[in-house]
């Protein structure tokens, strides 16, 4: 089965899952493309609300399928991104892991330095350090140090490195 993605002026954008198999084909009027493809089964997809400007540049078909899936279930061109970001930095091998990688790594949003050596000290730590000596923690030193051996930055989250 073809699947057919994008109807463009002149252009048609087609890929088969089934195959690995992708083609531009241009043409003039519909006449035109029924002469190009025959009585080959074809499904136009079209995802509903989803934004003109939703782009994802993938290089293998399981990649896109991936990527139809994501928009499937709802996640945005941010969403997207990040998982891109996380495939293109190594963390993961292709889309499909990228989203359990993100849900099973992910410790906080993306926040300051020192922002974070608090978050870990105070929201996170089992420490109780009293009123008194909290002036003295150098936390941006911490939440430096942390992201250094125990934490890693991609797009605008913190995650676990182990």
């Amino acid at each position: 089965m073809l699947h057919l993605i994008q109807l463009k002026t002149s252009r048609l954008e087609a890929f088969s899952f089934t195959y690995d198999f992708g083609l531009n084909i241009f043409f003039d009027d519909m006449d035109d493309l029924r002469d190009i493809i025959g009585d080959t089964e074809i499904e136009f997809w079209q995802v509903e609300g989803l934004r003109e400007d939703t782009y994802m540049n993938v290089d293998n078909f399981k990649d896109l399928e991936t990527a139809i899936e994501l928009i499937m279930e709802g996640h945005f061109q941010e969403d997207l991104d990040l998982f891109q970001q996380l495939k293109n930095e190594g963390y993961v091998k292709n889309l499909e892991d990228a989203q359990e990688w993100h849900d099973e790594n992910q410790f906080c949003e993306d926040m300051s330095d020192y922002d974070f050596g608090h978050y870990l000290m105070h929201d996170v730590s089992c420490l109780e350090i009293p009123e008194a000596l909290q002036g003295y923690i150098d936390y941006q030193a911490y939440g430096r140090d942390a992201m250094i051996n125990d934490f890693v930055r991609v797009g605008n989250f913190i995650y676990s490195n182990h």
